[in-house]
């Protein structure tokens, strides 16, 4: 199995988090985004768990699960094979984060935004390593989709963390309410086709033209433009 890698997070995407449009961005915000990366930096433990099932169509037999919704039935169309996978920061990082709730919300905030897009990034580091295995082998993965993604209900959260047997293997839970703890986690599953399957754009946050991007600003993207 890859192991989780996070060794940079990328700023574009905490700026994404925290809600900013193009334009300038004033250094005090640039400075503050910059020192809190490298907190989660150096407080995150990555940890992942995946696992690979055979498909009939979008149930999986070997689980007794179906997962539901027509966007299930769009991205696993042709796979013959799931890969379920789950990822988390640590509680290190749900630690420092519930700190910084009592002490300071500004930073807690941004703190806040890094931890999600790092967690982003250990998915799709993780991705990119099971892509290069599955290529490798003449296989496609589709495009990862996560629980309370699109219409695949959160409650399946329940489901995936069963499966993958998270508390045990990774140290996630679930809350009543179907939210992971620490809450920087994340599970998803891709499909495994034996012909490629489309995938969707990089985000915005992965452009050179980022910050001075006029559709941005306007609240759209080059892809509807």
């Amino acid at each position: 199995m890859p192991a989780p890698r996070l060794d940079a997070i990328n700023p574009n995407e905490v700026l994404l988090y925290l809600g900013y449009k193009s334009g300038a961005v004033p250094a005090q915000v640039e400075e503050q985004i910059a020192a809190c990366s490298e907190a989660i930096l150096q407080a995150a433990r990555p940890r992942a768990v995946w696992r690979v099932l055979a498909l009939e169509g979008t149930a999986v037999p070997a689980a007794g699960l179906t997962l539901e919704g027509e966007d299930m039935k769009t991205l696993l169309s042709g796979c013959h094979e799931a890969v379920f996978l789950a990822a988390t920061l640590g509680p290190e990082v749900e630690q420092m984060l519930r700190r910084a709730e009592v002490v300071d919300m500004a930073q807690a905030l941004t703190l806040d935004a890094a931890a999600s897009a790092a967690i982003e990034t250990v998915c799709d580091n993780l991705e990119a390593d099971l892509r290069q295995e599955y290529g490798e082998k003449g296989l496609y993965l589709t495009d990862r989709f996560s629980p309370g993604y699109g219409d695949l209900p959160l409650a399946q959260q329940k489901d995936f963390c069963a499966l993958l047997d998270t508390q045990r293997r990774i140290g996630v839970t679930l809350s009543g309410s179907y939210i992971m703890v620490p809450r920087k986690s994340v599970t998803a599953v891709m499909g495994v086709s034996p012909t490629p399957k489309p995938r969707r754009a990089r985000g915005c946050q992965h452009c050179n033209l980022f910050r001075s991007c006029p559709y941005r600003h306007d609240g759209r993207n080059c892809g509807n433009a």
